[in-house]
């Protein structure tokens, strides 16, 4: 109750997010097109400010009319047409900015400018967070505050006397930036964390599962390498809810997942596609060493499980591959060999019961 009314709050705070054009435009692209058309937006507003300056010179005039057309071109697209903004151009954005940071605190004496671009760090550190992951984003906030490092030491905006940026300054630009970096990546790890994750098995959910096994079908294509993906399916699960509850069977699901991922190998990866439905991604292995797993682990399963394998082939796409395995594993479970296996189910019945 205490989650609903925590959703119910969150709801009301963002009620400006069902406004009726904002809510027409997220439904025909992206969160990322969104974000990134937004950040064009301000710097296309700020372009036009700037061009109402009194004391800045024609480049710095052409600048700030290029910024302004970009900036609000990128968002009526966006906004009026709902295109899908490639990954490219919200690197093409940061490493803009960068160069504009360069030019304002090394090669003009704009003093409310150099102030601005600093100010701008911190939500461009926030948006390569986001949507570019640790490796990229750390090492390309890294060679852009070196650039602007060298930029202040070397410009008219030097630290010194009478300088309107000291160290202290300088200083606690570059660390609050980095700072909003490390704050982006960690509610960028958190998101991934809870919506590819099952809560009740501490498994991947069937989204995280897909996106894992997408990948290693990749690498396995890249590399020519095996790859088996094997569907896990609980013999008539039905009947431990119906006996002991639902407590009961959610018992028996996590303990289930817990030995499956204890007892396979550390490359192997668990995930709930739904209910009592499992499957298996094993990287590196065949499907005749992907059956040695599974007869393997269902020797010192807790309860009885039926399940089919594949093994993924070039070309194959990750529904097609799941398909394959879920009928293997509908033939196993008609099996006599699933059937024989299937003896213990009364016990677990009765034990969590």
């Amino acid at each position: 109750m205490v989650t609903q009314a925590i959703h119910v709050e969150d709801a009301e705070e963002l009620r400006w997010l069902r406004a009726g054009w904002l809510k027409h435009v997220r439904e025909r692209t992206s969160t990322y097109s969104v974000v990134t058309a937004s950040i064009f937006l301000l710097f296309g507003v700020l372009g036009i400010i700037e061009l109402f300056e009194t004391d800045i010179t024609l480049w710095e005039q052409v600048l700030s009319g290029g910024t302004a057309l970009v900036g609000l071109g990128v968002f009526a697209l966006v906004a009026l047409v709902g295109i899908e903004l490639p990954r490219w151009v919200g690197m093409a954005l940061v490493v803009a900015h960068a160069l504009v940071s360069v030019y304002y605190l090394g090669f003009s004496d704009e003093r409310q400018n150099a102030i601005a671009v600093l100010q701008e760090l911190p939500l461009i550190a926030m948006f390569f967070s986001w949507f570019y992951g640790a490796r990229v984003a750390r090492a390309g906030e890294f060679a852009i505050l070196v650039a602007l490092g060298a930029a202040m030491a070397f410009g008219p905006f030097a630290p010194g006397a009478g300088s309107v940026l000291g160290p202290a300054n300088i200083i606690g630009a570059a660390l609050f930036t980095w700072l909003c970096l490390e704050a982006g990546l960690f509610v960028r790890h958190r998101i991934r964390l809870e919506s590819h994750s099952d809560p009740l098995t501490g498994a991947l959910n069937r989204r995280g599962f897909i996106a894992k096994a997408e990948l290693e079908m990749r690498r396995a294509t890249r590399h020519q390498r095996p790859l088996a993906i094997a569907v896990l399916d609980l013999d008539k699960f039905k009947s431990i809810n119906d006996g002991g509850g639902h407590a009961a069977g959610d018992y028996v699901l996590r303990s289930l997942t817990a030995q499956w991922m204890s007892l396979s190998r550390q490359t192997d990866i668990v995930g709930r596609l739904g209910g009592d439905e499992f499957a298996m991604l094993m990287p590196e292995t065949d499907e005749d060493e992907a059956r040695v797993v599974m007869a393997r682990l269902r020797e010192y399963a807790s309860h009885s499980w039926s399940w089919g394998v594949t093994q993924v082939h070039p070309g194959d796409t990750i529904e097609g591959a799941l398909d394959r395995a879920d009928r293997a594993m509908y033939a196993e479970k008609g099996s006599a060999t699933g059937a024989q296996s299937r003896q213990q189910e009364s016990d677990t019945v009765a034990l969590v019961s």
